[in-house]
Order: C-alpha cells, then structure tokens, then sequence
C-alpha cells in the first residue's frame, strides 16, 4: 500500500487523531496560553508552509510548462486545494494574538512608534491575514483547475505569491520580537516552504507507478532547494553579523542557549546538509526508498528551524507544545488532503503541459 493510499484510506481516524490532540493543547493553553498558542504557531507555519510551497511550485509549472511536475501533481494539487480550511485553523492565533505577540498586547513594545500606529496593530494584522489568504486560496484553486501551461494565471500568481511570503513571514514570525528585522527573511522562508513541498513529494510519492526512473528528477530539485535555502539563510546571518548591530545580535544570541541551538543544528544537518551530500551520487538520486527517506528528514529539519524561529520567546516549554500543534493540526489537514481533497483531484497533468 501507497503512502497515499493509506492517507485515503485513514483519512477519518487522521482527523480524529488531530481533534484529540487539538483539544490537549487547547487544555495546555488554559494554564499556559503563551507556550499553547506558539506551539499553534509552530504547526500553522509547518503546514501552510507545505502548502504554500506546493502553491509556488504548480504557479512556476503554470507559466513555463514541462513534464517534471505530472509525477507531483497528485500529492501537491491536495495540498494546494486546502489552503481555504487555514482560516479556520488560523483563528485560535487571531483571537489569543495578545499573548503571541508583543506589539498586540502592547504598542509600547514595538520602538516606532509610527510602525506600531500604521502597521503592527491588530485590524491591520487581521485584514492583511485575510487578504493573504483569500488570494493564495483563489489562485491555488485557480492553478489546481487549469492543470495544464496557463500564463494568464500563473504570472499574477506568482507576483502575488512573492509579495505575500514576505508580508506573511513578517507579520506571524519576525514580528514575535518586534525590533528584528530581516529584508531577506521572506525569500528565505519562501525557498525553505517549496523545499518542504519537494520534501512532501518526495515522502509520499518519490516514483509513481507510471514515472518508473524519474525519481532523480524530484532528487535534483530538492538538492537546488536545499542549496538555495543553505544560501539565503546564510546570507541573512552574514549581513547580520556584518553589520553588527546590538538588537540583531540579540536575536541571535538568544538562540544559541539550549534546547535552541541543538534544534537548529538538527535543522542544518537535516533540511541542508542531508539532501545535497546524500543526493549527489547518481544511485542515490535515482533511488525512491533513499529519496522518502531524505524527504523525512527534511521535513524533520525544517520544523525544528520554525521551533527556533518561535520558541525562544515563549521558553524550553514551547518544544513540547509546538510537537503537539503539530501533530493536533497535521492530523487535522492530512485527514482532508488525503480524503476528500485528493477523492476529487486524482488526474495528472498532461505529460507535455
């Protein structure tokens, strides 16, 4: 039985699994609700940035066409259908947003106070969410329809989609300390989400039954994923350190204390190190088994880099409640894109598309 196959088949017992786990943390957030909702953080980061990823890869597909994306569409086209249902799952973080984030509970936080005014306020925030999600959704249901080369859609999909990464990834992540600020944060994030996707591929589905070697096509763009995430993630702390600035050093330092740092070297030998030293033989890129397993592993990095991301904000604690999140709402959205999402989108696009 298919990794799919299984999802299609648990599907119901998946969102159960998620309910429950949703409701232990909830629990959690009685007592804690600042480690509970950034464990919420953690996993809404996680999920909706697979699928975000899933989204930029078929919008690329959509402008320039080619024969690489037919073995990806049916694990990708799901996850690119379920972006409508993270309005739901995002309203726990809008409606605990004071004990998330600083500037919400108090403008005071935030140093400018003309940012604090104009940008990091609570409607603000709420209304550019729901212009993010509103247009990820339509163009995603837009690109999952037209399956084949659609220009028309594809280019306003990916102006959009560049834009909004970076307004997403400024909003609900670096905002968790409102003096940080990165200009190549979003690029960062953007890369490291179509990597998680390839990841996702490549876990579920690395050969189809009808792509018999081509397994070292999906190995080859996760190796440039991973090479373009080493580098922009690289470049961001170089400019940090080069400019030597007090509040940017603190962000950083406070991630060098335990369980931080231990976390995000899992996260570079996993999502950077893992995929391009394991790849780089033939045999290996051409093998599915290595290839899922490399997909895991990926995965596995890039969570604990998002846990970095949030975590040391909320304290050791927020781990805990992040693998929780993770497991509440995963279970949640892997019972609907392998249920009734994938029931309905189970063509390929055509082979020269």
């Amino acid at each position: 039985m298919t990794p799919q196959a299984w999802l299609r088949g648990h599907a119901g017992r998946l969102v159960l699994a998620g309910m429950v786990g949703t409701a232990l943390l909830a629990l959690w957030g009685v007592a804690a609700p600042g480690v509970a909702l950034a464990g919420w953080l953690v996993a809404f980061a996680f999920w909706f940035g697979l699928a975000l990823g899933a989204h930029a890869l078929l919008a690329v597909h959509a402008l320039t066409g080619g024969r690489w994306l037919a073995p990806l569409f049916p694990v990708l086209a799901p996850a690119v259908a379920s972006m409508p249902a993270f309005a739901l799952l995002a309203l726990p973080l809008l409606l605990g947003a004071a004990a998330l984030w600083p500037w919400a509970a108090d403008p005071a936080a935030v140093t400018s106070p003309g940012v604090a005014q104009w940008y990091l306020n609570l409607p603000g925030f709420a209304l550019r969410g729901a212009v993010l999600l509103a247009g990820w959704s339509i163009f995603g249901l837009l690109l999952v329809g037209s399956g084949a080369r659609r220009p028309a859609v594809a280019a306003p999909a990916m102006v959009f989609h560049g834009v909004a990464v970076s307004v997403f990834g400024l909003d609900w992540l670096l905002s968790l300390d409102p003096d940080f600020r990165s200009s190549a944060f979003g690029m960062a994030l953007g890369v490291t989400q179509v990597l998680a996707a390839l990841a996702w591929a490549a876990l579920l589905e690395p050969e189809p039954a009808d792509f018999r070697g081509k397994a070292g096509d999906l190995a080859r763009l996760m190796m440039a994923a991973a090479l373009g995430a080493i580098y922009l993630g690289f470049a961001e702390y170089l400019v940090a350190w080069y400019g030597n600035l007090p509040h940017k050093a603190a962000w950083y330092l406070r991630r060098e204390a335990l369980p931080w740092i231990r976390l995000e070297a899992a996260a570079v030998a996993l999502s950077a190190i893992l995929p391009v030293a394991t790849l780089l033989p033939t045999v290996m890129r051409r093998s599915p088994r290595v290839l899922a397993w490399v997909g895991m592993g990926v995965l596995a990095g890039i969570w604990c880099h998002l846990v970095t991301l949030v975590g040391p904000q909320f304290g050791p604690w927020a781990v805990g409640s992040a693998a929780l999140g993770t497991f509440g709402m995963g279970g949640i959205w892997l019972g609907l894109t392998g249920g009734p999402f994938a029931a309905r989108l189970t063509r390929e696009v055509p082979h020269g598309a």
